[in-house]
């Protein structure tokens, strides 16, 4: 038990970190690129600048062609490994520690938890491996490149939700697309940044055809940086990760993530707001928003009159009670049952009739209008007339 607890307080501050360490890499790189794009030719001197306020003053923005020996360079690349390694550390505590919890859905991929684990963590330097091959060799640029990941991106959102269960299938595209991310910055940025920095120090002119190469990793970084937080926030919405249509809801937030990116992108270059990809952002999040749209229950054709009768009337607490405690109250109690489990998940204990009560919306949304609940690993789900019942018992 002392154990369970333990873990449970080091996935917290894992996330604390987590998301602290991707504010910090996440936001800066976004007000960076943004102070780059702004940057204009200053009246009477014509060097490229920008001007920004910060607190109580005001700082001058402009690139430099000049760095004196052993003056250090600001950059953020260690808030990125930081973030990495704190979200890899999260997969491994909580879908790893629980395959059967987390990872596993028998209808799709019935597989023993070490080939779930396996495949689940090899995937992450696979589809790194992937895109680096495929943009070294293909060498594409601009809005080609930007499509072809986007592709890649489309491609491991279908692979991953035929093969896992959707609570652990969108976090788990979050954190391949975060390793593209990181990848970006510790084999392209960073020791770009190093050799430009290097000749800067020594007086020569920095490799200029280099530069341009990274600033095609950056801008892909860019881009990728809206799908990942979305992916990253998903595990609380059980109607996107568990619903029939999951692989296209999937696709379109990664679609919708690239037009707003563009769309504030076009902006920050002086360009305004772009009608065009402001209607395609909405249309991309619209359909998501109208294929994650649950159909709620309904109850099997009556064959007797008997039946026709039962289902007129409304099932009282103590019916979808009984259900919860067969189908879920092995995890959902102040003991829970199942091994690992040192406190109900989220808080939620449904032993009694009051907790089912102040929480039967979340029940709904979780095993009636999705299969998230109960995790499809961890024992058999409900069929259609259970979802019936607490759909008629406790809307």
């Amino acid at each position: 038990m002392q154990f369970d607890l333990l873990l449970d307080d080091a996935a917290f501050l894992l996330r604390w970190l987590h998301v602290v360490a991707a504010m910090v890499w996440v936001g800066s790189a976004f007000a960076l690129l943004r102070l780059d794009l702004a940057m204009r030719p200053r009246a009477g001197d014509g060097a490229a600048q920008s001007l920004f306020l910060n607190g109580g003053a005001a700082f001058r923005l402009a690139r430099t062609a000049e760095a004196d020996p052993g003056e250090p360079a600001l950059h953020f690349k260690f808030e990125a490994y930081a973030t990495w390694f704190s979200g890899f550390a999260l997969i491994c505590l909580i879908y790893c520690a629980e395959p059967r919890l987390f990872l596993i859905d028998p209808q799709l991929w019935d597989a023993p938890p070490w080939a779930a684990i396996t495949l689940a963590l090899a995937l992450l330097p696979g589809f790194l491996l992937i895109y680096e091959m495929f943009f070294r060799r293909t060498r594409l640029e601009g809005d080609a490149a930007l499509w072809a990941l986007f592709g890649l991106c489309a491609a491991l959102c279908a692979g991953l939700c035929l093969l896992f269960a959707g609570r652990a299938a969108f976090p788990l595209i979050g954190a391949n697309l975060a390793t593209l991310m990181a990848g970006n910055i510790a084999h392209a940025l960073s020791p770009a940044q190093r050799r430009r920095l290097a000749a800067l120090r020594r007086g020569e002119t920095p490799d200029e055809a280099e530069a341009k190469r990274v600033a095609g990793r950056a801008l892909h970084n860019q881009y990728l940086v809206l799908p990942v937080v979305f992916f990253m926030l998903s595990g609380h919405a059980p109607l996107l990760f568990a619903g029939p249509q999951r692989i296209a809801v999937a696709v379109l937030a990664v679609a919708a993530g690239f037009l707003i990116r563009r769309l504030f992108l076009q902006r920050a270059r002086g360009l305004g707001w772009n009608g065009r990809l402001i209607a395609a952002a909405a249309v991309a999040l619209a359909a998501l928003l109208a294929l994650a749209w649950p159909k709620p229950p309904e109850d099997r054709r009556a064959e007797t009159a008997g039946q026709a009768i039962a289902q007129l009337i409304r099932p009282g607490p103590a019916a979808a009670q009984a259900l919860i405690d067969t189908k879920c109250a092995y995890c959902h109690a102040a003991a829970p049952l199942w091994p690992g489990l040192s406190r109900a998940p989220a808080g939620l204990d449904f032993t009694d009739g009051a907790g089912v009560a102040a929480h039967a919306a979340e029940i709904l949304r979780a095993a009636a209008l999705t299969s998230a609940m109960p995790p499809p690993g961890a024992a058999p789900p409900l069929d259609d007339e259970d979802k019936a019942l607490l759909w008629r018992a406790l809307r």
